[in-house]
């Protein structure tokens, strides 16, 4: 068994002692930010068992301050509600809507979110267990004012309609306030590279595709199928795949010098073989790796680089990423015009590949690009396009992307210029949708 899964199922059966010890308490959810990923996939594992009758509201955003961060939680909280909801009035189970208060002045935001919470876990307990609500930040801003949110949270009083659980590093802040005890999701990195390795060496039938990094099913199908391409040779395969996992290994490890010595090799070796798809996937990794490492400069060029070659491939997500990632590198860099520039092209691969949500947010940073360089003329453009292409979009597709931010951040923009008329057509939209 891979140590994943291992970590996987040792973590949920101590979230379900937990609950039994502290059926009323907040669980601490005891990871590295690294595995943040793996530990929401075991959450949703759980949710997904035929006998688990809670279901999960899991809330990622990262916290820079109370307000905006529990206004946040309610607004996922309440809509997801609705789609349970909906998913249970199709098989015949009528849930009261959650009609969530306006906040009244005199809570804090955290009290407010929690009578938000109680209340979706009071209305599904009339059929179900209860709710299940999962804070899991990307990041935490202002470590202080989140243990203090944390610590008023643990202090209300719960229904047993409600479970609640906070992600936390093994010294995290919320150790003095929920206590060392928890439920922990660790796995051994060499470990887990080692089993691969040996996987791979077991089941190879013949020359393997090396991986690439975010690239879609669809197109890594097709690496080494398109006609015309002969097959890899399998010594090359072998050592294509020994230089991706070694590179995994070091990024994974924090070692990123060792990542970026890896994916150059492996870049390398493909330009020398003549295998521009593999070559595309190794240089989107080694921009990865360099920016990973600190190296911008070179982080910024080399995914130009891969959205070049993986654009001239046809591999337009790939390309799209990449050149998502040159941009993201100008934004960081506070370079708005270069990175304006970078994501109106990102936009362009987008459309080439069909891509609806990353045509939206190539189009709404570009936007925030010009914002930030004074040319809001611009932006308007920017935006204006990602809204006609998100209002078009079907349903799925709208709400997968950032359609709301852009039409907000237009309305908000027009309304400042006067235009108070197209500010409230364009808020109108976000009834519609």
């Amino acid at each position: 068994m891979d140590p994943i899964t291992v970590a996987t199922k040792r973590f949920l059966q101590e979230l379900e002692r937990h609950w039994k010890r502290h059926p009323g308490g907040v669980a601490r959810l005891v990871a590295r930010v690294s595995d943040r990923v793996h530990l929401i996939k075991a959450l949703r594992l759980a949710e997904y068992e035929p006998s688990n009758r809670r279901p999960l509201f899991v809330f990622e955003a990262g916290f820079e301050a109370a307000e905006i961060y529990f206004a946040g939680l309610c607004q996922q909280v309440t809509s997801d509600y609705e789609l349970v909801r909906k998913g249970a009035a199709e098989e015949g189970v009528t849930l009261a809507p959650l009609d969530a208060p306006t906040r009244s002045p005199a809570l804090t935001p955290e009290a407010h979110a929690m009578a938000v919470l109680a209340a979706a876990g009071e209305r599904l307990g009339t059929h179900l267990d209860g709710a299940f609500v999962a804070l899991v930040p990307k990041a935490t801003a202002d470590t202080e004012a989140w243990r203090r949110s944390m610590e008023r949270l643990s202090r209300t009083t719960r229904l047993p309609s409600l479970r609640m659980a906070v992600l936390d590093p093994e010294d995290g802040p919320l150790v003095g306030v929920l206590g060392s005890e928890g439920a922990r999701f660790s796995f051994d990195t060499d470990e887990l590279f080692d089993f691969v390795e040996q996987q791979t060496n077991r089941t190879s039938a013949g020359p393997p595709v090396p991986p690439g990094p975010s690239v879609a099913s669809g197109q890594r199908a097709g690496v080494g199928q398109a006609p015309g391409r002969e097959a890899v040779k399998p010594e090359t395969a072998a050592a294509l795949q020994a230089l991706f996992l070694k590179g995994a290994r070091g990024a994974a490890k924090n070692d990123f010098g060792a990542a970026v010595a890896a994916y150059r090799s492996a870049r390398d070796l493909c330009h020398d073989q003549g295998l521009a798809q593999e070559e595309a996937m190794a240089a989107f990794a080694l921009g990865g790796a360099h920016l990973a490492a600190g190296n911008r400069p070179m982080a910024q060029v080399t995914y130009g680089q891969a959205a070049l070659l993986a654009a001239q491939e046809k591999l337009w997500l790939m390309s799209c990423q990449a050149k998502l990632g040159e941009a993201g590198v100008g934004w960081m860099e506070q370079d708005f015009g270069r990175a304006a520039r970078a994501y109106a092209e990102a936009a362009s691969l987008a459309k080439r590949g069909e891509m609806v949500p990353l045509y939206i947010e190539a189009r709404r940073m570009e936007g925030l690009c010009h914002q930030h360089r004074g040319a809001e003329p611009e932006a308007i453009v920017a935006w204006r396009k990602a809204v006609e292409e998100g209002t078009v979009a079907e349903e799925p597709a709208r709400r997968a992307s950032t359609f709301r931010e852009v039409v907000t951040a237009l309305a908000d923009l027009l309304e400042e210029r006067g235009l108070r008329p197209q500010a409230i057509h364009l808020r109108s939209l976000l009834d519609e949708s």
